[in-house]
């Protein structure tokens, strides 16, 4: 228990930190996309602006690489160009470098490679600018366009650049920026940013384990103290219970029995149950409850409780059957199976209505040994039947007290499956009766 409650705390803990570390990463590179995206929309607005400032002037004609050097001022891609770029250009540079309160940086002319395609009012072409990128001709740049055209996007990205639909009086201009320097600085962020998280996780990780163990110490020596005092308070209660029952029987033997006597056997006996079953409980929380686990034979346990039952369940007029799978077999402790199984068929005896069925139903299946405990009665609610595994917990406080119930038993077999690594659950579907099914 005490392991699983550990586990429970580092998973939890592991969770909050993956979630914040999910939020500030996405947080970033969210941020760092969009402040991407947004100067390159910039970019484009500023060369739409010249373009429609200057006209054909700005830069030229499809294929006039002279023309648009010498009037845009933002150098075209050529061989002189490329191998050593023009100097005197950073004096009097052009409206599209820098922006609105940006200041000048004289190598924006070199960096910013772009092309465009105009269109007419009817869609048709009148102009390819490719004097500006190398990389792109003049039918690829016509394509390009063609497919934002036939799209529904305005403005986004196609393959390595960034793009944007412009539209005025005299029809439309698509600009197309090369931003692939921008967007792989955008990725490696990216992937930085998810490395650098993945190593915080592990580090948090390692740390949370080591720590785990000293954050739950308090809880762990409370729950020592507590199963300690459990075991020392049922040692002092058996022996006053002990001392109360043979006086009783003194009493019986000079003076008789009577209505008085009988309900002291009945209160010490009740006690002497409560008292071995909270020792029981207690022992099941432990680290390891059964240090010696032998291997048996699970469907021999079940046999040897299930067989005496069916004489008390013919006594008390209800019907029971059982289905025992042969040579099934766990490696444990046998008689928490057989005190499991018990358990839940005096569950059913105690709590089933009149003339009612009882099932007990032991197999494997899917490699998972399954135990199942049915038995029909009247359930008022059936929205809170896990609850039924709480200590102490009495759906119903006067039946509990004629049933002679503790409130303790599906507790203790909650505890053994679990103490197997299994689980156990309730089911009723119509609140016409139950279903206990452990799972091993």
């Amino acid at each position: 228990m005490l392991k699983k409650m550990r586990w429970h705390f580092i998973l939890a803990a592991m969770a909050a930190v993956f979630i914040m570390l999910v939020v500030v990463l996405a947080g970033v590179n969210v941020w760092n996309y969009h402040n991407t995206a947004s100067r390159a929309d910039q970019r484009i607005q500023e060369i739409y602006t010249f373009e429609a400032g200057n006209g054909a002037d700005a830069a030229g004609e499809t294929g006039s690489t002279a023309d648009a050097s010498k009037n845009s001022e933002i150098p075209p891609v050529n061989a002189a160009n490329t191998s050593n770029p023009p100097t005197g250009q950073t004096e009097t540079l052009p409206p599209v470098f820098p922006g609105p309160g940006q200041e000048r940086d004289p190598e924006a002319p070199y960096t910013t490679r772009f092309f465009l395609v105009k269109l007419d009012e009817n869609e048709e072409i009148t102009k390819v600018s490719t004097d500006f990128i190398a990389s792109v001709t003049q039918e690829e740049a016509e394509e390009y366009a063609w497919n934002i055209l036939n799209g529904k996007r305005t403005k986004g990205y196609y393959k390595n650049y960034r793009f944007q639909i412009m539209s005025d009086n005299n029809g439309k201009i698509v600009i197309f920026l090369n931003y692939s320097m921008e967007l792989h600085s955008a990725r490696n962020v990216l992937l930085i940013s998810c490395l650098m998280g993945a190593v915080c996780l592990l580090i948090v990780f390692l740390l949370v384990v080591l720590l785990s163990r000293r954050a739950m110490e308090p809880y762990i020596r409370n729950m020592e103290r507590q199963k300690r005092f459990i075991t020392d308070a049922g040692h002092e209660i058996k022996t006053p219970l002990t001392s109360i029952a043979t006086s009783v029987d003194v009493i019986e033997m000079e003076h008789g029995t009577d209505e008085w006597t009988d309900n002291i056997h009945k209160q010490t006996a009740k006690m002497s149950r409560m008292v071995t079953d909270l020792v029981t409980l207690s022992r099941l929380d432990e680290e390891n409850p059964f240090p010696e686990k032998t291997e048996f034979s699970l469907s021999d346990a079940a046999w040897e409780v299930a067989e005496p039952f069916a004489s008390l369940a013919k006594a008390k007029g209800k019907t029971y059957t059982h289905r025992i799978e042969e040579n099934l077999t766990l490696c444990g402790n046998p008689d928490s199976i057989r005190q499991l199984i018990s358990i839940l068929l005096d569950n059913a005896l105690k709590y089933s209505d009149e003339h009612g069925s009882i099932r007990l139903d032991v197999y494997k299946v899917h490699g998972k040994t399954k135990i199942e405990v049915f038995n029909t009665c009247i359930l008022e609610d059936t929205r809170n039947l896990s609850r039924l595994f709480d200590r102490f917990y009495r759906p119903d406080d006067s039946r509990s007290q004629k049933t002679g119930g503790t409130g303790i038993g599906l507790s203790i077999a909650q505890a053994v499956a679990e103490a197997y690594g299994g689980k156990i659950k309730v089911h009723s579907k119509d609140g016409k009766s139950i279903l206990f099914q452990v799972s091993i």
